[in-house]
């Protein structure tokens, strides 16, 4: 387990090493305008505000090195693979050291566990409700009474640190009504639920009254970094993607990921009718989500990061089949030790690929600029996204940077890239500017992006552009 743990933080902190991109940028930008601990909840109504993440960026404060603004979920992402442990171990030591081995190495899991943003540490709450109702589930009768307010309790601090925890919230209430069903009739279930679950509703009630009140007295109100209206094509790439990095098989072809998707769905399926204990659980996550949001037609669900609960579902529910397959014959065993193995092989490509790409490294830019005009440079942008990943990188290396997006003479063109490649040239305002550098981002977070520059930029304007 020690080692388990130290590997978790070890692929993580490695992660870790890249300039923040644009949605952490943005956040550490919008908390420096944050005066006050308060005011993060009361000034910044904006999506890009993860309420715990933006307390702890705003103490590390703004340019400090991103290893640092990105610590709290390192150290949140790790603990989870601990409490997944504790998930397992109510089971047997192989469900512990599996379920471990395999929130440790999830691509996913890591990649948002390395990053200045909420998502770990909901993560890390959401793990913790889930243990909390399945030991209130195995409980003997009468039920602990601690259980609805420790619920209560996580359910506010991982909202503070992601909204999508609602997702958890309402995936655990199914599935502890769905699962009493089996044992009780449906009004008794109905009313354990309900004890169960009214703090955990009363708590969503009032974090989402404080967020959203404070932006409706806001003169702005919420605000959204981007809005992209919902398309089933978009659904099912980000399913594609968040399967293929939850299990570390991005490196395999399209059709085997939806034949990975449907087996995963009848493996839910067996383990409902077998009345595993957390089947419930895994076939709301799994398919009961996606369906909810494609009826509701919810947007922005092109994004990978909406299905971490679909990710943490799939995880426990292969943990259970390997560990059960671990404690049965030898060639069950041996089949799931090599599924163990592919999927380690699988997951580490996965992480290596993106420690690589280092989410685009918006660092780089900067440190190319530097060794061109090391007094100090102007920038041209072509809008606004940009703007936050290029000032928080100069600040972070105390550099003097100047931003233009209009026609004064600038030394270097810094471009986001769509899928297309990077040209040889680029013009702005009559002038022609070379290629210098190229990044690409990683499989779900980060920048495409390419530094173009004068063909002689450190003699085209003074070495001090103010």
């Amino acid at each position: 387990m020690f080692a388990i743990l130290g590997v978790a933080v070890w692929v993580r902190i490695l992660s870790a090493h890249s300039g923040l991109w644009v949605d952490e940028a943005w956040s550490a930008v919008l908390v420096a305008r944050a005066d006050t601990p308060w005011a993060v909840f009361t000034s910044i109504n904006h999506d890009n505000n993860h309420h715990l993440n933006s307390l702890w960026m705003q103490a590390v404060g703004y340019a400090a090195p991103p290893l640092a603004l990105r610590a709290l979920s390192i150290v949140t992402g790790a603990a989870a693979v601990l409490v997944v442990a504790a998930i397992g171990a109510r089971r047997s030591t192989a469900h512990a050291l599996v379920g471990a081995a395999l929130f440790a190495l999830s691509p996913i899991l890591v990649n948002y566990g390395s990053e200045a943003r909420g998502y770990a540490p909901m993560l890390l709450c959401a793990l913790g409700a889930i243990l909390v109702a399945a030991r209130w589930l195995d409980g003997p009768a009468p039920a602990p009474r601690h259980a609805p307010g420790l619920l209560a309790v996580l359910t506010t601090l991982g909202l503070l640190s992601q909204l999508t925890m609602l997702f958890f919230v309402a995936a655990i209430a199914g599935w502890v009504a769905l699962t009493l069903r089996q044992r009780v009739a449906t009004g008794t279930a109905a009313a354990m639920t309900a004890r169960l679950m009214l703090p955990s509703v009363v708590a969503v009630m009032l974090v989402f009254t404080l967020v959203f009140g404070a932006a409706a007295a806001s003169p702005g109100g919420m605000q959204v970094g981007d809005y992209v209206p919902f398309s089933f094509a978009s659904l099912v790439s980000a399913l594609q993607v968040m399967l293929a990095t939850t299990v570390g098989a991005s490196a395999l072809p399209r059709w085997w990921i939806a034949v990975l998707a449907l087996t995963l769905c009848v493996a839910a399926m067996v383990a409902v009718a077998h009345r595993r204990p957390m089947a419930w659980l895994a076939m709301l996550a799994i398919a009961g989500l996606p369906i909810a949001l494609a009826t509701l037609h919810v947007a922005n669900t092109g994004m990978p990061r909406y299905f971490l609960l679909s990710s943490v579902a799939i995880l426990l529910l292969l943990t259970d089949l390997a560990a059960t397959a671990l404690t049965k014959g030898r060639r069950s065993r041996m089949l799931a030790a090599l599924a163990l193995t592919l999927l380690a092989i699988g997951m580490v490509h996965d992480i290596a690929q993106d420690i690589k790409r280092r989410r685009g490294d918006i660092d780089a830019a900067i440190a190319r600029v530097r060794i061109e005009a090391p007094g100090g440079a102007r920038v041209h942008v072509d809008h606004l996204q940009p703007v936050a990943p290029l000032r928080v990188a100069a600040a972070t290396a105390h550099y003097p940077l100047v931003l233009t997006s209009d026609c004064r003479p600038a030394q270097f063109v810094f471009v986001d890239l769509d899928d297309g490649g990077a040209a040889a040239t680029t013009r702005r305002c009559g002038r022609v500017y070379t290629l210098r550098t190229v990044r690409r981002r990683g499989m779900l977070s980060g920048t495409d992006w390419a530094l173009y520059g004068l063909p002689h930029a450190r003699n085209a304007l003074s070495s001090n552009p103010y």
